[in-house]
């Protein structure tokens, strides 16, 4: 088998608060393919931003940091890796389309020359050869009118376009990953449906892998090969996106995939009312408590998830679930 283009051992994370530690990441485990989407689900708080930003090395530090584990991108362990060799990877082999594009970009510079620095950083070109590759990626991104439009500062741009200057930033040098953190929040579906079509002709064009970090269900199904779900800062489940949308194992999971609305035709006088998990994803803090994370909030609760936190365990290649009731039926 090819190896895979990077590969995540037992990571985890932890925010200083006073004296103590406080994980955020626990024993984190997953690969990622050449040419392969990745979906990374679960509600806000789970981990799954600050899973992100630890692949490339941006965890905020103090009060965070890596305190165990491998990020082996071809072989190579970045959690070991210097800043000056972190910062070759950074938008060069592995890059990000972070949440919020109008605070991601920088508002006393055109989009044309935050574009075209990546280019001359990287790539060393002169500065009228960065700018053309920048117009170029504008074009490719499917921004009208590049050539005037590089010349334009954010707060010129509407939201969809502001990501799609995003998208330009993470792809000018061609990565061999791009991690995608909710890249269409607070956009409209047809801009949503724009960006995605993008991604696609993207990934068809250069080859790249993709990490898709999303709540949305409706997007991991559409626009992922496999998924992983997180809850608490731990992979609850993972396996192809088919047998995640038709067959959830994981109460959590199936929670997830039950609160999509569901539009019926004709349209009901009496629709059923949208399903919810109740409570909320515990602090990190409650989280050395014994038993499983979700026992709480878990409506198939047994007496052993109280006491016991289920590992990973296999149920079929490909397929992995941590409950203590899945794990007891395929036994």
């Amino acid at each position: 088998m090819t190896a895979p283009l990077l590969s995540v051992r037992n990571l985890e994370i932890a925010f200083r608060s006073g004296r103590d530690d406080i994980p955020v990441v626990r024993d984190l485990s997953f690969d990622l393919g050449a040419g392969e989407t990745l979906g990374i689900v679960g509600e806000s708080g789970c981990g799954k931003s600050i899973t992100a930003l630890s692949l490339l090395g941006l965890v905020p530090s103090p009060p965070g940091r890596v305190t165990r584990g491998q990020i082996l991108f071809q072989g190579e362990d970045l959690v070991q890796a210097g800043e000056r060799r972190l910062n070759e990877v950074r938008g060069n082999e592995i890059s990000m389309v972070f949440q919020e594009p109008m605070t991601s970009l920088n508002p006393v510079y055109t989009i044309g020359e935050q574009i075209a620095e990546t280019a001359r950083v990287h790539f060393g070109l002169s500065r009228a050869k960065a700018w053309a590759r920048a117009v170029e990626m504008l074009s490719l991104v499917g921004i009208p009118s590049p050539n005037r439009r590089a010349h334009d500062y954010p707060h010129q741009l509407s939201g969809g376009m502001r990501q799609r200057v995003m998208i330009a930033i993470a792809l000018v040098c061609e990565p061999k990953i791009l991690i995608a953190d909710e890249p269409t929040t607070a956009l409209d579906v047809t801009v949503q449906a724009q960006i995605f079509d993008l991604f696609n002709d993207l990934r068809r064009d250069f080859g790249a892998a993709i990490i898709l970090i999303t709540h949305d269900i409706g997007v991991v199904a559409q626009m992922t090969d496999r998924v992983m779900v997180m809850y608490a800062g731990r992979k609850i489940e993972e396996g192809p996106v088919a047998d995640f949308v038709r067959d959830p194992r994981h109460p959590y999971t199936s929670g997830l995939v039950s609160c999509i609305p569901r539009l019926t035709m004709p349209p009901s006088d009496d629709p059923e009312p949208l399903f919810e998990i109740p409570g909320v994803v515990p602090a990190p803090r409650d989280l050395n408590r014994p038993g499983c994370p979700f026992a709480p909030r878990c409506a198939r609760v047994m007496p052993r998830c109280r006491d016991e936190n289920p590992g990973l365990e296999p149920l079929a290649p490909g397929r992995m679930v941590a409950c203590w009731q899945e794990q007891e039926v395929a036994a």
